[in-house]
């Protein structure tokens, strides 16, 4: 049977994966709550992602003739697999919402303050609908098109703010506030266990797992970079930052805007790619799971009811910032680490044991 991905699109989706949130608007949420500190809690978190993503990548290479689907049946059985793919579903449903919201406030503040964000939702939850059903081959090649633009964005981005970089504003080193970011923002990581769902769909060559966690590790360090640099540049001013702050002020900031104007944001507009991506491949997820749930054969009506039902969200808590920031460091911040971490733990532990029994049933019929 011929996969869906290929190893180089399962690699651009990694590296894609790793920033969708991170980037955006993370450092600014740091720095509100530990100032120029900020930095150690999301080394913390980016070092615990780094480690999902290898249980993601080990669960794959274990499995390479069956689906996620297969392979949850096999562990759980069918009733509590589908009580786990429903808790999936409503963790996914949070972070997308999460993540329009946090793509509205990029470009309110930056480019389109003067749109009804409520159309452009509308428009975009089509293409929603619409990518949906064209399954998990269309976001890959969508993923390998655009991973060298988004790769030329970042080293753009580091032109443009390097100059300016004084690191010691990140001193005097003190841990204040890394737990309260610790225990606050989980639902901002962990962006990589989605990636489960390609199981059995991915083409596994040769160093599959080193290969992507050397193209992890090298986004692991973009992020880390320009959260140290916004750290740095606000350090001592973090009274002044809000949530929705962003790397667009702080580019502008560090290269001048008489020289460079908004040249940011046709670097932005290709670089967000990546998070439209993650968000594409979470809605597939959502609308899969849904049909899965149910038994149905068809996609379509499922994608189109989880349109409507994030819709609603949408407006629930788009009202202000507060409601936003409220619904993502409550309740689902427990239900992630389940998903992010404990799923593949189990995946991949069971998997050993029933390769182990394979085994050990061929040699005793030899």
């Amino acid at each position: 049977m011929e996969k869906a991905v290929n190893s180089k699109q399962m690699t651009a989706l990694i590296f894609m994966s790793v920033m969708a949130l991170k980037i955006f608007m993370v450092p600014g949420l740091f720095l509100i709550y530990a100032g120029r500190n900020g930095w150690i809690p999301m080394l913390i978190f980016v070092l615990i992602e780094l480690s999902e993503i290898l249980l993601v990548l080990i669960a794959i290479k274990l499995n390479p003739g069956k689906t996620y689907l297969q392979v949850m049946q096999s562990v759980f059985g069918k009733i509590v697999t589908r009580i786990i793919l429903a808790v999936i579903i409503v963790i996914l449903f949070i972070k997308l919402v999460l993540m329009l919201g946090e793509v509205r406030m990029f470009f309110s503040t930056s480019t389109l303050g003067s749109v009804d964000f409520g159309v452009s939702l509308a428009a975009l939850l089509v293409v929603f609908v619409l990518f949906s059903l064209k399954g998990l081959r269309s976001f890959a090649r969508m993923a390998q098109l655009f991973f060298p633009f988004v790769v030329g964005a970042l080293i753009l981005l580091f032109m443009l703010t390097i100059k300016n970089l004084d690191i010691s504003g990140l001193m005097p080193l003190e841990t204040e506030g890394t737990g309260e970011c610790l225990r606050l923002f989980p639902l901002w990581f962990g962006d990589v266990a989605v990636l489960l769902v390609f199981t059995g769909e991915v083409k596994s060559e040769k160093k599959f797992i080193a290969k992507n966690m050397l193209y992890a590790a090298v986004s692991s360090v973009a992020v880390m970079y320009f959260a140290i640099v916004m750290f740095a540049t606000y350090g001592d001013y973090p009274s002044i930052i809000e949530y929705g702050h962003n790397l667009s002020n702080m580019v502008l900031y560090s290269s001048g805007s008489y020289l460079y104007g908004r040249f940011d944001i046709p670097v932005f507009c290709i670089w967000i790619v990546s998070v439209f991506i993650q968000m594409f491949i979470s809605f597939y997820v959502i609308a899969e799971f849904l049909r899965i749930i149910f038994g149905a054969k068809k996609i379509v009506w499922f994608s189109i009811a989880a349109a409507a039902v994030l819709m609603v969200m949408c407006e629930l808590f788009f009202s202000d910032k507060s409601s936003l920031l409220s619904l993502c460091t409550g309740w689902p911040r427990y239900i992630c680490i389940f998903t992010e971490v404990l799923l593949p733990l189990i995946l991949i532990t069971a998997s050993l044991i029933k390769r182990r029994k394979h085994v050990q049933e061929k040699n005793a019929d030899i």
